[in-house]
């Protein structure tokens, strides 16, 4: 899911962005801020790694990798690393924050979004089906939302935004409660 991991590392700058403020009073490892991104990185990130890495493998590896190839045991460090890509993001942007480079993390996070939305657009023909790593290679698949697995990208795509949107208003809010002391 290489899409993903630039998602995650855009929504991980973005935390650091809208948590300037505590970051800034602080330091990054400094509650709420911190602990907001853990949960997140945690609880959305991870389980949602998990999931499509176990359910749907060929599709998670975009056909590229034949998941009869990778040992099962492989799944656990992807998933701990969608998560830690999360949060070395966030502590990236925190120290960006620190330094005073706010344009610098605003032109990150728009150029991750840029790549982000190319990477879709090149790789639309292996995200909208669902087949095997051979299916895939002998042009065969079903349409995503004809499957299970469209519809599950679909909730775990509206979970995840959810998500986001919680931990960046109650950043918001905490970084109005350091601007007020």
């Amino acid at each position: 899911m290489p899409i993903a991991v630039v998602v995650y590392v855009a929504v991980g700058l973005g935390f650091a962005l809208v948590g300037r403020d505590r970051v800034r009073a602080d330091g990054p490892f400094a509650p709420p801020v911190f602990y907001l991104v853990l949960m997140h990185a945690a609880g959305v990130v991870a389980p949602i790694a998990l999931y499509f890495y176990a359910v749907h493998p060929a599709w998670s590896w975009m056909y590229a990798v034949d998941p009869a190839n990778v040992p099962a045991l492989a799944i656990l460090p992807l998933v701990v690393g969608h998560a830690v890509v999360e949060i070395g993001a966030f502590y990236a942007g925190a120290m960006l924050v620190r330094a005073e480079r706010r344009r610098v993390l605003l032109g990150a996070i728009a150029a991750l979004g840029v790549v982000a939305l190319i990477a879709v657009l090149v790789w639309r023909g292996r995200l909208g089906l669902d087949t095997s790593y051979a299916g895939y290679h002998a042009g065969r698949g079903r349409e995503l939302m004809e499957v299970e697995l469209g519809w599950a990208l679909m909730v775990s795509m509206m979970a995840s935004a959810g998500s986001i949107i919680y931990v960046m208003i109650e950043l918001a809010r905490d970084g109005r409660r350091v601007r007020a002391r």
